[in-house]
């Protein structure tokens, strides 16, 4: 059934025994003025809110002191009104151990990851704002597979003063929200736009997806076509043409460089008692980094700078690329959080993406497509985004299960 969200309190104490998306819930905050009033926000649990724990999504932190201060992204949000609900759940220090938390489009589906309780609290309606991070597909996925708008603005726009990092390369802040206006109105907060209004005609644009072994079903490929004719009827200059990478490499150099600075930023808990409680894949993932060298790591890092350099040069001219986050909705809970391999690339490149809901398949999942620009570009994609997302389908609100 569905519920009203006259009282957002109660909205969440319903929907929360079936959700699992948080952490703890926060005091209330004084009301405040300012272009945020009344908005309420999740923060995902590896970035600060002051005092409350940030224990990373993981029991090694269970004991973890209340934070002294909020993070800068954080205060930000709070200076503008912004009331901060409490800290969702994030999977174990932002890696790839799967959560409880569930999609509420079908709760036996996860939400994806690591911004697993972020991407399901908006898409449930019990926060307006979620803050996210992401180092590979960390955000535009869980908001992909639930339904919602995620930003992953480029890279260094957002402070990290905060939060907890994982791989300093590419950890990324980002937010997930309802709708792409509320998505710039939350951006313009944390990240004022130049004086310049973007324009907001996408004027060249390219259509395309990665060619890997990873294809997309026919629900996800038919919604990707409506969005390549409704940018179209936008009036892009649409090219359709696959995109130019090779992804397999550029994960593999990801990876490496990912798993040696988590090593580095947290290696030392393998050698006390807490190394004991972490999960299994974290904890494969800091012995991994443990291995590598700082030589592989510079080579790893030059062939990525590469791969970054060619990709947008071999696009020059071009304003807007439309693709696919993901190639299918959210997989059942089966011990992962979902596929990440066609959104790594696109955090190595570093400019902004957007990821736009597009209907439900026939499963009743959703579906998503994704904008991205260059570097700096983030202004002009949301604006984009913002025309693009009043051609969409449909979008129903997911059902309170019955208790």
């Amino acid at each position: 059934m569905k519920t009203s969200i006259s009282d957002p309190d109660a909205h969440l104490n319903l929907w929360e025994p079936h959700l699992k998306a948080f952490v703890e819930l926060c005091p209330a905050d004084t009301p405040r003025d300012g272009p945020l009033a009344g908005m309420r926000v999740g923060v995902k649990d590896v970035i600060d809110v002051a005092g409350t724990s940030t224990r990373n999504g993981s029991d090694a932190c269970e004991n973890a002191p209340p934070a002294m201060q909020d993070a800068a992204v954080v205060g930000l949000l709070r200076q503008a009104g912004a009331k901060i609900v409490g800290k969702t759940v994030t999977t174990e220090f932002a890696f790839t151990d799967p959560t409880a938390c569930r999609n509420p489009y079908d709760l036996r589906r996860s939400p994806g990851g690591s911004s697993s309780g972020s991407g399901a609290a908006v898409a449930a309606g019990v926060v307006d704002i979620a803050l996210g991070t992401q180092t590979a597909g960390s955000l535009c996925r869980p908001a992909a597979y639930c339904g919602v708008v995620g930003l992953k603005p480029t890279y260094r726009t957002l402070s990290t003063e905060g939060v907890t990092p994982l791989a300093p390369s590419f950890d990324t802040v980002g937010i997930i929200t309802g709708s792409v206006a509320l998505a710039q109105k939350a951006f313009a907060v944390m990240a004022p736009s130049p004086s310049a209004q973007p324009d907001t005609t996408p004027q060249k644009t390219l259509c395309g997806l990665w060619q890997t072994d990873a294809t997309p079903d026919g629900d996800t490929m038919e919604g990707f076509q409506a969005a390549a004719h409704a940018i179209e009827e936008l009036g892009a200059r649409v090219t359709q043409t696959p995109l130019k990478a090779d992804v397999a490499p550029m994960v593999i150099a990801h990876r490496l460089v990912m798993h040696y600075e988590a090593f580095i930023a947290h290696g030392a808990v393998l050698n006390n008692p807490r190394g004991a409680l972490l999960k299994q894949k974290f904890l494969a993932g800091l012995r991994a980094g443990a291995t590598i060298s700082p030589d592989q790591v510079a080579q790893a890092q030059e062939f990525l700078a590469e791969a970054k350099h060619a990709f947008w040069a071999g696009l020059e001219g071009l304003d807007i690329i439309l693709t696919l986050p993901v190639p299918e909705g959210a997989p059942l809970m089966d011990g992962t959080t979902g596929f990440q391999d066609w959104l790594t690339p696109w955090t190595v490149f570093g400019g902004p993406l957007v990821c736009l809901p597009w209907g439900l398949d026939r499963l009743g999942r959703p579906l998503s497509v994704m904008l991205a620009a260059r570097p700096g570009q983030d202004h002009q994609l949301l604006a984009t985004a913002a025309r693009l997302e009043a051609t969409s389908p449909p979008m129903p609100s997911p059902h309170l299960p019955q208790a």
